[in-house]
């Protein structure tokens, strides 16, 4: 398989953990800005990420920057139905395995047929409760897009997909035509009020699963087809890669990885902790998609990156300018870390605040933020000095990144 000729180089990076460079502030003072080499910064380096770490391409990493690219591309909710506010996971993948918004059965159809990477997005006009679940009667989407090597692939594994999961249950199952989209392969049970489809569009397949609060086929298959309407406009604008193409992909053309704060130096790419987005790739993997929506469009945020490891992440937003930068810092906390806490008093701009959650191993309990030109990151902590630390670190990395 696939996953033992990379070694795992999917969406796990558990091995090949690099150390920290130490806790060196380089850089020379600018007029009217911070020495940045007075900074309490702990042992945290402060060094741009390709200091510390080289990224060698290998067909693993490569696809993980393919499916990161596809993410970009991949629809949210807001942009399906105004009423789809929350997003309600997002996962990337390489291989059939990875592919878990799909039957457990029809998995193996896309490693047979050659899949090389792909994109699972869903969305719901309510939350999910804290049990993971939706409330009964909630309209969602579950969207996965996979490209395969080419359109004759793309089509069979379309057909078969739909095979697989038909069988799941094929003594209630019923099939539909979608009407607008004649070649996609689409079924229900007419007691539920859900339904599936699968199509092929050039070397993508594009799977679809609906529900609304009645098991009327006519919201049903509405839906389905506001979903192809707006994601195969999306692919149209996504050229399909070759394995070679993947392979080929730029590391982190826009420099954001390199700024964001790395304590580890991890830099192999994965959608799960080392990975920049554009807006709609950012907005995949966050709950309240409406709100965010707003907060980046009104500070003209194009690009996200974050940097995890073990539970505390780095996050960076780059937005228009200095001054939606210092605006977007100013509400980046209120919905997250509502609870101001002290701020590292030298910072400009900076600010702390502290979770409302409790003893959570995925909640950090102190997220500062703090500006550098038109830079905006987030550092977290369950310590308060460590996270004013971290921030002190970010800040001095940002002005070492400038050239």
């Amino acid at each position: 398989m696939r996953g033992k000729r990379i070694r795992g180089a999917a969406l796990a990076i558990s091995a090949l953990a690099l150390t920290a460079c130490g806790s060196n502030v380089g850089g020379t003072a600018q007029p009217g800005e911070i020495d940045v080499r007075t900074l309490d910064v702990g042992n945290y380096s402060t060094a741009p990420l390709e200091e510390r770490y080289t990224y060698y391409p290998d067909l693993g990493m490569g696809l993980n920057l393919a499916a990161m690219r596809l993410a970009d591309h991949v629809a949210n909710g807001p942009e399906i139905d105004v009423k789809l506010d929350y997003g309600t996971g997002m996962k990337a993948f390489i291989e059939g395995d990875g592919a878990t918004a799909l039957a457990k059965s029809a998995r193996p159809v896309l490693d047979t047929d050659g899949m090389l990477f792909g994109v699972s997005a869903s969305n719901a006009e309510r939350p999910q409760g804290k049990d993971g679940k939706l409330p009964e009667n909630t309209t969602f989407t579950v969207l996965t897009v996979v490209q395969f090597a080419d359109a004759a692939a793309a089509t069979k594994a379309a057909i078969e997909l739909e095979a697989a999961d038909f069988d799941v249950a094929a003594d209630g199952n019923q099939r539909l035509s979608v009407p607008k989209y004649p070649a996609a392969h689409a079924h229900w049970r007419p007691d539920q009020p859900t339904m599936g489809s699968t199509l092929a569009h050039g070397d993508y397949v594009v799977n679809v699963v609906v529900g609304v609060n009645l098991p009327d086929i006519a919201q049903l298959t509405a839906l389905t087809e506001r979903v192809y309407d707006v994601q195969l406009a999306l692919l149209d604008g996504l050229p399909p890669l070759s394995k070679e193409g993947a392979l080929r992909l730029p590391y982190d053309p826009d420099g954001m990885m390199r700024r964001t704060l790395n304590p580890s130096a991890f830099g192999m790419p994965d959608r799960s902790s080392q990975y920049v987005s554009e807006t709609r790739g950012f907005l995949n993997q966050i709950a309240d998609q409406d709100h965010w929506t707003r907060v980046l469009n009104e500070n003209g945020v194009d690009r996200f990156s974050r940097s995890s490891e073990m539970s505390s992440s780095s996050m960076l937003y780059r937005a228009r300018d200095t001054a939606a930068a210092i605006a977007l810092a100013g509400v980046i906390l209120d919905k997250t870390y509502p609870n101001a806490a002290a701020a590292p008093s030298v910072l400009p701009n900076a600010k702390c605040g502290e979770s409302p959650i409790k003893d959570s191993y995925s909640t950090k309990r102190f997220r500062c933020v703090v500006t550098y030109s038109r830079y905006v990151a987030t550092v977290e902590s369950d310590q308060l000095s460590d996270a004013h630390q971290r921030a002190n670190a970010q800040y001095a990395l940002l002005a070492n990144s400038t050239w």
